[in-house]
């Protein structure tokens, strides 16, 4: 018969719950009446209603269809669909969910003669029609749950159940994934309700799979989830931090976003996280051979089409380049977005200067609350105690990515600026071998890009290479987040970095005005000129000194987008000395600020930073856009008291429309300044700061400069 005729007059039509099955369910029509099937089928004829009775328990009535929930049984037409805020449908759900014997409900729930003959025996002192916390305290619904032996479900717990059935996606929650070693990794995997193998988004990570972050030990903490999710769903992001203010679980995919479009997700916890047994070792060489494993076995479970890729932020895209290098065979593109690549450069230890109390502040609280087998690698001790860049962050201790042995498809971006995630999906871009790359651009919260902005382009690229589906035109190489001033951006796309076209344009520093600071000028000035300011930060706190230098007013507007760079003369009093160098912008006496999603930030349009001992190129790493330090322990070059000596400071890549008028303004310090959150402060060793002064030179045969990336200006 043609499907789009409707069904003959007294045809039976079969009916069943997505947020089921409900095995044992009675049911009643005005033509029939009966009990769901094995598989919780329920049938009608077309037109009918349908109502439903757990022994003499009325639990509600719907227009009869094939797919219903418990939301629909609350009876006549519900406008837009059920709303999962009204007490009735709160506590049907509940109740009907908690004869579930499984956590998840993967298998529905069976209603036998033990459970109609409990619940008739209270039905008629049971409504669903009274306030949520009401039903739950309500005698005869407490009895029936202690006289079966279940728990009774809360109420965000029963309402996130719906919500997922009402979008197709059905969780197996800790599910076991077996590790080459004989061991296991512990996942969680959302997946589309009676669909047809889909392939696979996965991420293994540290964060734990509760909602947001951490892990599930204890029955507060699964409720504590519950509510989170509630209440994130409710449209109620008060308290989360911005990084996971987007994400369902600590920047990784959203099942509510991928599953409906046909995907798998996969949220798996590394060893010794969560519910994993074993020793958790975040980077390291193990963490890659399991994500292995899970990406083979994910490509050959009966809900996958064989198809994996990846996807993920910050910690969760780091990883992925470490297993895109081990070449699974199932793994057919990944999306790292906003990585690290480099285990001393980008991780521990930026320009050799440690990221001290963020790296501890990472493991405490981000790391350390999800694990659960209480055996853990040190990774502090371990950083701290390789202050080189050595064998440690090629493997020892944690992986540094090998950008040149990937070659699947890759989406990867950066957060332009940001104090970590900026450098490695530039790297990536120039150095994978993988014949489709492509690279974004984003803003320092990354987040709001990842999960909004950017989706479109993240959903086209898995669906060509997890479905085959091309794209109806092909998209940008780059794409990047062009920041004009005062929060705002316009997008950017190009066919290459660095932006065909760049100009590096060198401006050079001038110590010698009489303004009170120094001046940017286009040609090095003939005389030699010295800017000196203490090297004791702490000793002059609240107010950090400083360098400062800058330019005229801008006679022309320009478009910055690139990687800068500072060519710096400098001594110090001390053996050693950090430079922390800043770019900003100002108009007037205003700065101008150029993060677009952070209204209060202070931060500078770029930055870097370089301890002075680390000052040793790597001249076959090294390039046009950017210097390479070795950091090695045998090339380092502690000061001679007052000696003068040339560094390369790499800044920042970043975008930047400077208009005409505006001034540029360089800072250099011997600790961050402006913009650095002040409880991530960077290492300082009071050795060589306490009581030094730092000097820079300009002029003559000390060009003290710095570099800029200038574009093509675009029509319009």
């Amino acid at each position: 018969m043609d499907a789009s005729q409707p069904e003959p007059a007294g045809a039976l039509l079969t009916g069943g719950f997505r947020d089921g099955p409900f095995v044992g369910l009675h049911y009643q029509t005005p033509s029939l009446e009966g009990t769901t099937d094995e598989d919780g089928r329920f049938f009608y004829k077309a037109g009918e209603a349908v109502t439903f009775f757990i022994g003499r328990l009325c639990i509600g009535t719907a227009d009869a269809a094939p797919h219903l929930t418990l939301a629909d049984l609350g009876g006549g037409d519900l406008v837009g669909g059920p709303d999962l805020t009204l007490p009735a449908t709160v506590n049907r759900a509940r109740f009907v969910q908690s004869l579930g014997r499984e956590a998840d409900l993967r298998g529905g729930v069976v209603i036998d003669k033990t459970v109609d003959d409990i619940a008739s025996a209270h039905a008629q002192d049971i409504s669903f029609e009274i306030d949520t916390e009401s039903f739950e305290k309500a005698a005869p619904v407490r009895a029936v749950f202690r006289e079966l032996g279940l728990r009774f479900r809360g109420a965000a717990e029963a309402r996130n159940h719906l919500r997922r059935a009402l979008a197709g996606i059905k969780v197996l929650r800790n599910e076991r994934i077996p590790t080459r070693d004989g061991s296991y990794l512990v996942a969680d995997v959302f997946c589309p309700v009676d669909a047809e193998p889909c392939p696979v988004i996965m991420r293994q990570g540290v964060y734990g799979r509760a909602f947001e972050a951490g892990s599930i030990f204890k029955e507060a903490d699964r409720d504590a989830s519950e509510e989170r999710e509630s209440a994130w769903f409710d449209g109620d992001p008060d308290g989360i931090p911005e990084l996971l203010r987007y994400s369902e679980n600590a920047v990784s995919a959203n099942a509510s976003a991928w599953v409906p479009r046909g995907y798998v997700v996969i949220r798996v916890d590394a060893r010794g996280v969560g519910s994993t047994p074993g020793r958790l070792e975040p980077f390291s060489k193990q963490e890659a051979l399991d994500y292995y494993d899970a990406i083979q076995w994910a490509a050959e479970q009966p809900w996958s089409n064989g198809n994996v890729g990846l996807y993920g932020g910050s910690y969760n895209a780091t990883v992925q380049w470490n297993v895109a290098a081990l070449h699974p065979p199932a793994l057919k593109a990944i999306a790292p977005l906003a990585s690290d690549c480099d285990g001393y450069r980008d991780l521990a230890y930026p320009g050799g200067i440690f990221l001290a109390n963020y790296r501890r502040w990472w493991w405490e609280e981000m790391v350390m609350r999800a694990s659960g087998s209480g055996e853990a690698v040190d990774l502090i001790g371990g950083l701290i105690s390789h202050p080189w860049d050595d064998d440690y962050y090629r493997g020892e201790g944690v992986l540094s990515a090998n950008f040149a042995s990937i070659d699947i498809p890759v989406l990867t971006a950066v957060s332009q600026t940001m104090m970590l995630h900026g450098r490695a999906g530039f790297e990536a871009f120039s150095q994978l071998s993988s014949p489709s790359k492509q690279l974004l651009i984003l803003d320092a919260a990354y987040t709001s890009y990842m999960y909004q902005d950017c989706l479109p382009h993240e959903e086209a690229f898995f669906d060509r290479f997890l479905k085959g589906k091309e794209p109806e035109e092909e998209p940008p190489a780059v794409r990047a987040v062009m920041r004009t001033g005062g929060g705002k951006f316009e997008w950017r796309d190009e066919t290459a970095w660095p932006v065909p076209g760049t100009e590096y344009r060198e401006l050079f520093l001038d110590a010698g005005s009489p303004h009170g600071h120094g001046s940017i000028t286009a040609a090095s000035p003939g005389r030699i000129e010295v800017a000196a300011y203490s090297a004791d930060a702490r000793a002059s706190a609240p107010e950090l000194p400083m360098a400062v230098f800058e330019s005229a007013p801008l006679d022309e507007g320009i478009e910055l987008a690139g990687h800068f760079r500072a060519t710096l003369w400098v001594s110090s009093t001390s053996s050693d000395a950090d430079l922390y160098v800043a770019l900003r912008v100002m108009d007037g006496e205003k700065e101008v600020a150029y993060q677009t999603r952070d209204p209060e930030s202070v931060a500078p349009l770029t930055w870097g930073c370089l301890k002075v001992s680390h000052r040793v190129l790597d001249p076959e790493r090294s390039t046009a856009e950017r210097p390479w330090h070795t950091h090695r322990r045998e090339d380092a070059m502690p000061l001679l008291p007052d000696e003068v000596v040339k560094v390369e400071v790499e800044m920042m890549a970043a975008t930047g429309r400077v208009a005409a008028g505006y001034r540029l303004r360089v800072e250099i310090s011997p600790a961050e300044g402006r913009g650095a959150n002040p409880d991530w402060e960077r290492g300082y060793d009071d050795a060589y700061h306490r009581g030094a002064v730092n000097r820079l030179f300009t002029g003559g045969a000390f060009p003290s400069s710095v570099t800029i990336p200038v574009v093509p200006r675009r029509a319009g």
